[in-house]
Parts: C-alpha cells; structure tokens; sequence
C-alpha cells in the first residue's frame, strides 16, 4: 500500500512531500523538502527498512550540493555508497533527517511501545543541509498508543509531542512540522 502526505515547516516557508510504502518487506519513503526559514535547499531522498524496523538504506541528495548513500545490515552496522564500513557510526538501527518529520516514524513503528513505556535509542543523524553525520541518543514515550508521543533528545536539549496517524506517519510535530496532507 502507497500513501503520500505533504508535510509544512512551522513557520510556513517550508514543504515536504513523501510517497509512503507499507510491505511486508519493510516500510519505504520517498521524499522531497524545500526548506524555508534560514537554510534555503531543496532536497530529495529515500529510505527503505528491513521487516525488522532497522533502515536497510538511506540516500539523500542536496540540489547543487552533497549526496550521501547508507546502507545497514539491520544490526547497527554501516556502509557507505561503495561499500566502506562507517565504523564510527556502529549501533544505530534508524537515521533521522534533521528536515524531515518522516524519519521519526522509523523509530515509532519499531519500538512499538504500549502507552506509558519509553524506550532509549542511537540514531544516525543526518544535519541538512551539509549532511554532516553523527550518532544521536533520543527518547521516545508513547503517551497514546498508535496516536501521541513525546521525543527527546537524551541529553535533556530538546523535547516534543508528536501525533501520529494509525501507520505512525506524523500529523503533527509540535513547533516544527504540521501535516497538510
């Protein structure tokens, strides 16, 4: 089953789009951002899981700028686009695109977390628009199941609610993103 949903910054200057796969294979997403606000880029990108939840393959590309490819067996361990292991980015099992609310998603449908349970994880990050890459630690609570959760960084710097729609495509990402359709 394919879904595409559009997404708005918060502060209305920015747009993504993402056509949304849900197979027994694993969930894929395709996707384009026009960013507003202060870093003004365009960029598309893909994701693809493994059934497990664990992202199987990540590819972004900045227009006019830098493309990245990463692929993971599904047990943390990273390659890039010709094959080099990325051992400093061992243990993570998602990636979050700092422009993106999609890869939130990743993580939701994953844990699978029952109302009041948190779990702690490492993500890759990936800043835009640089796609600079680094390790993060992050907290996702589940306040309502299949509905309503709250991130957090690990580190205490940052905190949000997030709703979810029943595929946990979010709706709503308090202060950054709201689903337009």
């Amino acid at each position: 089953m394919s879904k595409a949903v559009r997404w708005k910054s918060w502060d209305g200057n920015g747009t993504e789009h993402l056509v949304f796969a849900d197979r027994e294979a694993g969930i894929s997403g395709e996707g384009a951002i026009l960013s507003g606000g202060d870093a003004h880029f365009a960029a598309a990108y893909e994701v693809a899981c493994h059934a497990s939840g664990a992202v199987a393959r990540a590819q972004v590309a900045v227009v006019g700028g830098p493309k990245l490819t990463l692929q993971s067996d599904g047990d943390g361990k990273w390659r890039n686009g010709e094959g080099k292991r990325l051992t400093s980015l061992a243990g993570a099992l998602d990636v979050d695109f700092s422009a993106s609310p999609f890869t939130n998603t990743l993580p939701i449908r994953r844990l699978g977390l029952a109302e009041g349970q948190s779990g702690e994880i490492t993500v890759l990050y990936v800043r835009f628009p640089d796609l600079e890459l680094s390790l993060d630690r992050q907290r996702y609570t589940c306040l309502e199941r299949d509905r309503l959760y709250r991130y957090a960084a690990a580190d205490g710097s940052f905190e949000a609610v997030i709703e979810v729609d029943g595929q946990g495509l979010v709706t709503l990402y308090d202060g950054l993103f709201r689903r337009i359709l």
